[in-house]
């Protein structure tokens, strides 16, 4: 697992996942800590590699979430939230996000904000443009429309993790439609307001280098009284 260099905002911690690192590393691929759950969903995969993925995965959350709280990887319990995120079954204000992508995982903790992560590897697509017009804001498709062809898709996609990131910090799923508000198609730090049915969230988000081929962003979430 490799740390990442932390974002500018609240305390967070931010690791790189390799999935498929060599079967000894940190006891990745092992069954022994994950919950019967994890280990039934584990079996339902058609790929052995999206198992093993899974598996290296769910183990790096709890190795990682056992040395912030000083247990043992297989006590960690998961809750999920109202739309299915998942969080500490402990009377605790740690907060944790996982993504993955292709045999790689990002994962991010903090102990002061709720928070999100997304990771995307670049992939070809037929017709993203189609795609990036329902997802980005009015403001971003001009951005995204303003730069040279070749730079686009890459863009679109940043910009995608931006938002995925703000969404899963937030707690909603996508029962927030991901052009109603703007993230930004740029990698810097952006505070980004989200209006829900019932109220006005303010996150921030930025986006995360990585030492491979990928696209990441975290986000976190600004005190209510911030707004």
């Amino acid at each position: 697992m490799i740390r990442l260099p932390d974002p500018v905002g609240p305390p967070i911690s931010l690791w790189l996942v390799n999935l498929d690192a060599p079967s000894s590393e940190a006891g990745l691929h092992s069954l022994d800590a994950l919950s019967a759950s994890e280990r039934a969903r584990a079996g339902r995969f058609h790929h052995a590699h999206d198992a093993r993925w899974y598996v290296a995965r769910h183990n790096a959350l709890r190795l990682l979430l056992a040395a912030e709280t000083h247990m043992h990887p297989k006590d960690v319990h998961f809750i999920e939230g109202e739309h299915g995120k998942p969080f500490l079954n402990l009377d605790t204000l740690l907060h944790f996000n996982m993504s993955h992508a292709k045999g790689w995982a990002l994962i991010g903790i903090s102990t002061e904000a709720a928070i999100g992560v997304d990771i995307e590897r670049p992939h070809p697509m037929a017709d993203w443009s189609a795609l990036a017009q329902r997802c980005l804001s009015a403001a971003e498709w001009e951005d995204l429309m303003a730069l040279p062809p070749g730079q686009q898709l890459s863009a679109f996609l940043q910009c995608w993790t931006r938002k995925e990131a703000c969404l899963k910090a937030l707690g909603s799923g996508l029962t927030i439609e991901p052009g109603t508000f703007d993230a930004g198609i740029e990698a810097a730090l952006r505070e980004v307001s989200i209006d829900s049915a019932h109220d006005k969230h303010l996150s921030s988000v930025v986006s995360v280098d990585l030492p491979m081929d990928a696209l990441a962003a975290v986000a976190w979430m600004q005190p209510a009284s911030g707004l």
